[in-house]
Protein backbone atom coordinates (compact mmCIF):
# COMPACT_ATOMS: atom_id res chain seq x y z
CA UNK A 1 0.00 0.00 0.00
CA UNK A 2 1.47 3.34 -1.06
CA UNK A 3 1.72 6.52 0.97
CA UNK A 4 -1.35 8.16 -0.59
CA UNK A 5 -3.43 4.99 -0.08
CA UNK A 6 -2.47 4.95 3.61
CA UNK A 7 -3.62 8.56 3.94
CA UNK A 8 -6.89 7.66 2.20
CA UNK A 9 -7.53 4.93 4.77
CA UNK A 10 -6.69 7.21 7.69
CA UNK A 11 -9.17 9.86 6.61
CA UNK A 12 -11.97 7.90 8.34
CA UNK A 13 -10.21 8.28 11.69
CA UNK A 14 -9.89 12.01 11.06
CA UNK A 15 -13.54 12.26 9.95
CA UNK A 16 -14.75 10.39 13.06
CA UNK A 17 -12.54 12.55 15.27
CA UNK A 18 -13.77 15.80 13.74
CA UNK A 19 -17.45 14.80 13.55
CA UNK A 20 -17.59 13.63 17.17
CA UNK A 21 -15.79 16.78 18.32
CA UNK A 22 -17.98 19.18 16.35
CA UNK A 23 -21.23 17.52 17.38
CA UNK A 24 -20.04 17.34 20.98
CA UNK A 25 -19.24 21.06 20.96
CA UNK A 26 -22.59 21.90 19.35
CA UNK A 27 -24.45 20.08 22.10
CA UNK A 28 -23.18 22.69 24.54
CA UNK A 29 -25.05 25.32 22.56
CA UNK A 30 -28.16 23.29 23.36
CA UNK A 31 -27.17 23.36 27.05
CA UNK A 32 -26.99 27.15 26.91
CA UNK A 33 -30.45 27.32 25.33
CA UNK A 34 -31.91 25.04 28.02
CA UNK A 35 -30.29 27.13 30.74
CA UNK A 36 -31.74 30.29 29.24
CA UNK A 37 -35.26 28.77 29.09
CA UNK A 38 -35.09 27.26 32.61
CA UNK A 39 -38.02 24.92 32.23
CA UNK A 40 -38.49 21.88 34.45
CA UNK A 41 -38.25 19.41 31.55
CA UNK A 42 -35.25 21.35 30.23
CA UNK A 43 -33.20 20.25 33.24
CA UNK A 44 -33.26 16.60 32.19
CA UNK A 45 -32.50 17.55 28.60
CA UNK A 46 -29.60 19.77 29.64
CA UNK A 47 -28.24 17.07 31.92
CA UNK A 48 -28.32 14.35 29.26
CA UNK A 49 -27.26 16.64 26.43
CA UNK A 50 -24.23 17.79 28.44
CA UNK A 51 -23.42 14.17 29.24
CA UNK A 52 -23.79 13.23 25.56
CA UNK A 53 -21.56 16.16 24.61
CA UNK A 54 -18.95 14.96 27.09
CA UNK A 55 -19.12 11.41 25.69
CA UNK A 56 -18.75 12.64 22.09
CA UNK A 57 -15.83 14.88 23.04
CA UNK A 58 -14.21 11.97 24.88
CA UNK A 59 -14.69 9.76 21.80
CA UNK A 60 -13.09 12.50 19.68
CA UNK A 61 -10.26 12.69 22.21
CA UNK A 62 -9.74 8.92 22.16
CA UNK A 63 -9.88 8.63 18.34
CA UNK A 64 -7.42 11.50 17.99
CA UNK A 65 -5.05 9.72 20.39
CA UNK A 66 -5.25 6.57 18.26
CA UNK A 67 -4.64 8.60 15.10
CA UNK A 68 -1.85 10.72 16.58
CA UNK A 69 0.13 7.93 18.21
CA UNK A 70 -0.36 5.42 15.42
CA UNK A 71 -0.32 7.50 12.28
CA UNK A 72 0.20 11.25 12.56
CA UNK A 73 3.58 10.98 14.27
CA UNK A 74 4.87 8.37 11.81
CA UNK A 75 3.28 9.47 8.54
CA UNK A 76 1.88 13.02 8.48
CA UNK A 77 4.26 14.83 10.84
CA UNK A 78 7.41 13.99 8.81
CA UNK A 79 5.67 15.14 5.62
CA UNK A 80 4.73 18.49 7.16
CA UNK A 81 8.15 19.00 8.76
CA UNK A 82 9.95 18.33 5.46
CA UNK A 83 7.90 20.89 3.53
CA UNK A 84 7.56 24.65 3.49
CA UNK A 85 5.01 24.51 6.29
CA UNK A 86 7.14 22.98 9.04
CA UNK A 87 5.96 25.74 11.37
CA UNK A 88 2.44 24.27 11.20
CA UNK A 89 3.50 21.29 13.28
CA UNK A 90 5.64 23.37 15.63
CA UNK A 91 3.00 26.02 16.29
CA UNK A 92 -0.46 24.84 15.24
CA UNK A 93 -0.24 21.16 16.16
CA UNK A 94 1.51 21.84 19.46
CA UNK A 95 -1.21 24.35 20.35
CA UNK A 96 -3.91 21.90 19.31
CA UNK A 97 -2.40 19.08 21.36
CA UNK A 98 -2.27 21.10 24.56
CA UNK A 99 -5.64 22.84 24.29
CA UNK A 100 -7.50 19.73 23.13
CA UNK A 101 -6.62 17.88 26.34
CA UNK A 102 -8.88 20.15 28.39
CA UNK A 103 -12.06 20.19 26.30
CA UNK A 104 -13.54 16.88 27.56
CA UNK A 105 -12.59 17.85 31.10
CA UNK A 106 -14.47 21.15 30.75
CA UNK A 107 -17.44 19.28 29.27
CA UNK A 108 -17.46 16.88 32.21
CA UNK A 109 -17.37 19.82 34.59
CA UNK A 110 -20.47 21.31 32.93
CA UNK A 111 -22.28 17.99 33.32
CA UNK A 112 -21.29 17.72 37.00
CA UNK A 113 -22.49 21.27 37.74
CA UNK A 114 -25.81 20.63 36.00
CA UNK A 115 -26.27 17.23 37.66
CA UNK A 116 -25.67 18.81 41.07
CA UNK A 117 -28.48 21.38 40.62
CA UNK A 118 -31.74 19.39 40.29
CA UNK A 119 -33.99 22.37 41.15
CA UNK A 120 -33.30 23.88 37.75
CA UNK A 121 -36.56 25.76 37.16
CA UNK A 122 -37.26 26.88 40.73
CA UNK A 123 -33.84 27.64 42.16
CA UNK A 124 -32.66 31.13 41.29
CA UNK A 125 -29.30 30.31 42.88
CA UNK A 126 -28.20 27.79 40.27
CA UNK A 127 -24.72 28.55 39.03
CA UNK A 128 -25.85 29.85 35.65
CA UNK A 129 -22.80 32.00 34.92
CA UNK A 130 -20.29 29.15 35.28
CA UNK A 131 -22.45 26.89 33.12
CA UNK A 132 -22.72 29.61 30.46
CA UNK A 133 -19.01 30.39 30.61
CA UNK A 134 -17.84 26.78 30.49
CA UNK A 135 -20.31 25.87 27.73
CA UNK A 136 -19.20 28.82 25.62
CA UNK A 137 -15.58 27.87 26.25
CA UNK A 138 -16.26 24.29 25.11
CA UNK A 139 -17.96 25.59 21.95
CA UNK A 140 -15.22 28.10 21.11
CA UNK A 141 -12.36 25.70 21.83
CA UNK A 142 -14.14 22.88 19.98
CA UNK A 143 -14.56 24.89 16.82
CA UNK A 144 -11.11 26.39 17.26
CA UNK A 145 -9.78 22.82 17.08
CA UNK A 146 -11.64 22.37 13.79
CA UNK A 147 -9.88 25.43 12.37
CA UNK A 148 -6.47 24.28 13.56
CA UNK A 149 -7.11 20.79 12.19
CA UNK A 150 -7.95 22.27 8.80
CA UNK A 151 -4.67 24.20 8.77
CA UNK A 152 -2.74 21.02 9.61
CA UNK A 153 -4.51 19.04 6.87
CA UNK A 154 -3.96 21.83 4.37
CA UNK A 155 -0.25 21.91 5.20
CA UNK A 156 0.04 18.16 4.62
CA UNK A 157 -1.87 18.37 1.32
CA UNK A 158 0.14 21.36 0.14
CA UNK A 159 3.42 19.61 0.97
CA UNK A 160 2.31 16.54 -1.00
CA UNK A 161 1.47 18.77 -3.95
CA UNK A 162 -2.29 18.41 -3.64
CA UNK A 163 -2.85 22.10 -3.07
CA UNK A 164 -4.68 23.66 -0.18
Amino acid sequence: MGFIEVLQELRWLVILHAAAGELGALLFLWVIIELKNRREDGYLRAKWVSFSGFVLLFISWFVSAVYYTGHYGNIVKPVIKEGNFAWVHGVIMETKEHVFIFIPILALLVFIIIASTPNWAKDKEIPGKPIYALSILVIVLGFGMVSLGYIISAAARATLGGGV
